[in-house]
């Protein structure tokens, strides 16, 4: 038997942005806060906060990059709940790239490793990656070389930031630029995790180079 859910949703963002190139910036930032409110079967609204910064490195064509981002979601009413679906989770390419995708979350029986991840209703997470060329040819054609590192955390319950409880890595990571398009390839190491977690490393792979924030 099928079960459906259904929400609607109405929201606005407003965004800042004085980057000087969209692929790879070396100059600038852009911040960006977003707010929805939800309804129909639950009703609930999020906040979302992010920004990244864009520098110039120690040589010609190294690139230094900082980002940040936070978010709270919040049910309206004692009768509503926020679906699992619309929580917060970080692991994978476009956060924590040391763990896998979504298993830095909240998990349905506390303190059982191996749990499957339920979300969390408020998260942050930050993120430096210093990168440098490698090969540069005609047409765009190069490769880069990537250091970074990644933080962040993802609380039970509204506005719980659960600085203590952290899970971080860092990691190497390959751009390649190809006739195909922008390929990126991360392997991040875990330094402190949680008990859901494993120290071992995570592979990821992305195109484009520009990672969301």
């Amino acid at each position: 038997e099928a079960n459906y859910y259904l929400l609607g949703h109405i929201g606005t963002s407003l965004a800042y942005d004085t980057r000087n190139s969209v692929q790879l910036p070396d100059k600038g930032q852009r911040s960006e806060i977003t707010g929805e409110i939800y309804g129909i079967d639950s009703q609930f609204y999020k906040l979302e906060l992010k920004t990244g910064w864009f520098f110039k490195g120690l040589a010609k064509g190294h690139v230094l990059e900082l980002a940040a981002r936070t978010g709270v979601v919040q049910a309206l009413g004692t009768s509503s709940d926020v679906p699992f679906f619309e929580r917060y989770y970080l692991g994978g390419l476009t956060s924590m790239r040391g763990y896998k995708f979504r298993y830095v979350s909240p998990r349905q029986v506390p303190n059982i490793p191996g749990n499957e991840p339920i979300g969390g209703d408020t998260y942050w997470f930050g993120t430096a990656e210093y990168s440098i060329p490698i090969y540069e040819a005609e047409h765009g054609i190069g490769i880069r070389f990537a250091l970074f590192y990644d933080i962040g955390s993802v609380g039970s319950n509204p506005y719980n930031m659960n600085w203590s409880g952290y899970d971080d890595n860092w990691g190497l990571g390959v751009r390649l630029n190809l006739p195909i398009g922008p390929l990126r390839l991360d392997y991040g190491i875990p330094i402190h995790h949680d008990q859901y977690n494993s120290g071992s490393g995570q592979f990821q792979f992305g195109v484009g180079w520009e990672r969301p924030f």
